[in-house]
């Protein structure tokens, strides 16, 4: 059994988060480019655009995820006397150790989107939501934000290790050098991103247009999913899946194999110097 507390979990959680956010940032411009139905960015700069607030949404978000997460197997042990959750257990504990995340990631993102519509710098953009639309403006879409990242964190807290236990079992892809793991991180990157795709749109949709009495129809999720399915059709919510989809496969292995990385070289540590 692990020895990495619930608080090391958050730290290896914060640096996974930075570290995909790094690599991944120009996926998200374009996807929000496409979910908004503005032009995609064509320069690197541009498409970097919103980098630190994006990284310091993303920190606090995986730190949360990763170390509520640790903290509910553990109660789950202590409450039950089961060593480890079940299936349905384990995919219920990353549920909501996503959707507790979402408070966090909720801000950020309204704030990285407006950055990248109208191009402030950073502090300019702070000044300029808060004046424009104050303190609880930036939580709008909130209901969206659960929903996904409660999905998102199933994906790679849960479905990832448990798809890689099955095919471990499957002489025909175990004997394929890293097969499971790789096949396990594709198949829950890309059902992660089709769970969430319409949530996420959603949420985009609501943080890009932030004044309710210009735009009523983005009011609230059920007001802005009905006028996007009513005026746009239902491919609508898929907007910009590629990209995603990319991003997420990508990040299930970064997030991934930072936490089991760190843990397995903390455990061994540890064992040895009790030895």
């Amino acid at each position: 059994m692990s020895t990495v507390t619930p608080l090391e979990h958050t730290a290896i959680g914060a640096l996974a988060g930075v570290t995909e956010v790094c690599i991944m940032q120009p996926t998200v411009g374009i996807k929000n480019a496409l979910q908004e139905g503005r032009p995609v960015p064509r320069t690197l700069p541009t498409l970097y655009r919103g980098l630190v607030v994006s990284a310091g949404a993303m920190l606090p978000i995986t730190a949360v995820q990763f170390g509520m997460n640790r903290f509910l197997e553990q109660t789950y042990r202590r409450v039950t006397g089961a060593e480890q959750p079940g299936t349905g257990g384990r995919v219920a504990l990353a549920m909501g150790a996503g959707a507790s995340s979402a408070v966090l990631g909720c801000p950020a993102e309204f704030v990285m989107i407006q950055q990248q519509k109208a191009g402030r710098s950073l502090p300019a953009e702070f000044r300029h939501s808060l004046s424009t639309y104050g303190p609880l403006k930036p939580f709008k879409g909130l209901s969206a934000t659960v929903a996904r990242e409660s999905l998102y964190a199933c994906g790679y807290l849960a479905v990832a290790p448990l798809l890689r236990e099955v095919l471990q079992r499957q002489p025909a892809v175990a004997d394929v050098p890293g097969g499971p793991l790789v096949l396990s991180g594709i198949a829950a990157g890309l059902l992660a991103t089709v769970a969430t795709q319409p949530a996420d749109t959603i949420k985009t949709r609501m943080q890009a247009f932030p004044d309710n009495a210009a735009h009523p129809e983005y009011r609230s999720l059920a007001s802005t999913a009905a006028h996007i399915a009513r005026t746009e059709g239902m491919g609508t919510f898929f907007a910009g899946l590629g990209p995603r989809a990319l991003r997420i496969v990508c990040a299930v292995f970064i997030l991934n194999g930072t936490r089991n990385t760190i843990v397995d070289a903390v455990d061994a540590h540890r064992h040895a110097a009790a030895s």
